[in-house]
């Protein structure tokens, strides 16, 4: 704290230290400003996703029953007839 006191009492080195922290500010600005961009995007194909998948057709479950013949595979014929 001794530190910014002593800055801050001086008339040219609080301008200084002004300065300085408007640049940070600025450069921070910038990085908060492509942060919001990032995550509008992100939101936007989401919701964009989503859409897409509610207006697919519902998708088709196959389920192998062992007790069922495929129709791929033929049973096997018995060779003692």
């Amino acid at each position: 704290m001794r530190f910014a006191r002593n800055l801050l009492t001086k008339p040219g080195q609080r301008h200084e230290f002004l300065r300085r922290v408007d640049k940070i500010a600025g450069d921070l600005n910038v990085v908060l400003l492509i942060f919001a961009i990032g995550l509008a995007t992100l939101d936007f194909t989401f919701l964009v996703t989503q859409k897409v998948v509610e207006s697919l057709p519902p998708a088709t479950r196959m389920v192998s029953d062992p007790s069922q013949p495929s129709l791929g595979n033929p049973p096997p014929v018995n060779a003692s007839h």
